[in-house]
């Protein structure tokens, strides 16, 4: 199951925020959360929850071990290691299983649990992590680590929530009308994202990186298209997540910030996935050999999102761009020209992510050669004008939401708001007037594309 489910989203989710309040105990809500991440998990795929169990047990018996051999000791560093080594079983198990199937039809992911679980088992090992680390203490109560651990709204896209931070919320919350309130925009915003903008980014970049069609113009917008499409998609499954937490009484970080060159590479790659380059640099820092360990985290980072072997290619000097980036130092990157760092940013992307894109390494450099305008006959495919004459005015919306322009708008809002109670009324009026009419439509398309593949 996924949030952009129309049972999920229509039934299941409204009916598990009213059951909250029902009683206002944290015990209560917390059972409440792990009946549902549960159902959520389950859905279709009973058999699964089975190994969830275990592997919450797993990490539960190893973290203990880890604590009681004392912090970064060669002990307690191989209990460590050895959770590492489960949740990295458990990671290709349930996300890369197609290494198991020998005649390319039996995927065991059809039989347990398809989505979400690249972040379930990275959350996981974090929990044990920061116990070896030093940050944590391990968890007495299991069950506080079972809500922990299957909450199903830092599943899909995160954010990747430590364990030290939210502790004290699974023990304690409340959930005030802000919260619900803040809740349901900022769920009704990803479930937009998720239904209205990632579907025809998605219909752009494939017609327009199409091998039938191909074109100058057509290799430059579906490329961009390709990465608005992999920036919405995970930013409305996180923003729908932490929508998602609000309701049940939850503060957390956004995990998917406005598109930021500021830092360069290393600036674009925090805005696609923040919490996780967050752990990353947490590692990073433990180890010292910066530029060595920051390298190897890219490799895993490629292995993390990425199917394709040659990837790991691109993984690698991915890895290295951003070493040279940290040796370099922030500040001295803040202090580049800011026309010179958009520029190398935008050619650093556009060859480094765009084999992301395609599944083998011959279709990227058939893409390349596209890209130069070898072999185009003419300058834009039929299947791109149509989806863009058709969808302009909500790629026009994508793109100020991402741009400054969009945090130009927010903070003029939140000025007017404070000018009087009035303008602040008419402001939470505005708010709440365009969350209804964004949700509604997107509950409208989600049941007409739900009904059209039925």
């Amino acid at each position: 199951m996924t949030y952009s489910n129309l049972i999920f989203a229509a039934v299941i989710l409204p009916l598990s925020i009213l059951a909250l309040f029902f009683d206002r105990s944290t015990e209560y809500k917390n059972l409440v959360l792990c009946i549902v991440s549960l159902l959520f998990l389950a859905w279709g795929r009973s058999f699964g929850v089975l190994l969830v169990v275990l592997s919450i047990a797993v990490d539960y018996v190893l973290a203990y071990a880890v604590q009681g051999s004392g912090v970064k000791t060669a002990k307690s560093a191989a209990f460590m290691i050895v959770d590492l080594l489960w949740n990295a079983f458990l990671f290709v198990l349930l996300t890369k299983n197609e290494i198991f199937a020998s005649d390319g039809i039996f995927h065991l992911r059809n039989a347990l649990l398809p989505v979400g679980m690249a972040f379930y088992t990275l959350k996981n090992f974090s929990y044990v992590y920061d116990v070896f680390s030093g940050r944590i203490k391990a968890e007495k109560n299991i069950f506080c680590l079972f809500t922990y651990s299957v909450g199903y709204m830092f599943l899909l896209a995160g954010p990747l929530v430590r364990y030290g931070d939210i502790e004290p919320q699974i023990r304690h919350r409340e959930l005030t009308t802000k919260k619900l309130s803040d809740g349901i925009t900022r769920f009704a915003i990803g479930l937009a994202k998720a239904v209205m903008v990632v579907p025809v980014l998605e219909r752009l970049y494939t017609s327009g990186l199409s091998a039938d069609e191909p074109t100058f113009a057509g290799a430059w917008l579906g490329m961009i298209a390709f990465f608005g499409y992999a920036y919405f998609a995970f930013a409305g499954l996180s923003d729908m997540g932490t929508g998602i937490a609000l309701m049940n009484g939850f503060d957390t970080d956004v995990n998917y910030r406005r598109i930021s060159l500021g830092n360069m590479l290393g600036g674009l790659v925090e805005s696609y996935n923040t919490s996780f380059v967050k752990f990353l640099s947490d590692v990073r820092s433990d180890y010292g050999f910066a530029e060595i360990t920051t390298v190897l985290l890219a490799l895993f980072a490629a292995l993390f999102y990425a199917d394709v072997k040659y990837l790991l290619v691109f993984g690698l000097i991915i890895g290295l761009i951003l070493a040279i980036e940290y040796h370099i130092g922030c500040e001295k990157i803040k202090s580049l020209n800011p026309l010179l760092k958009l520029a190398l940013t935008f050619v650093l992307s556009m060859l480094l992510f765009s084999p992301f894109a395609f599944e083998s390494f011959s279709e990227w450099k058939v893409w390349l050669l596209q890209l130069v305008g070898k072999g185009n006959l003419y300058a834009l495919s039929t299947s791109v004008k149509y989806t863009i004459i058709n969808n302009c005015w909500l790629l026009a919306l994508a793109l100020i939401s991402v741009s400054p322009l969009g945090s130009l708008i927010q903070s003029k809002l939140n000025q007017k708001a404070q000018e009087s109670v009035k303008s602040m009324t008419a402001v939470k009026t505005l708010k709440t007037v365009c969350t209804a009419v964004i949700l509604t439509a997107s509950y409208i398309l989600l049941a007409v594309s739900t009904l059209e593949a039925a």
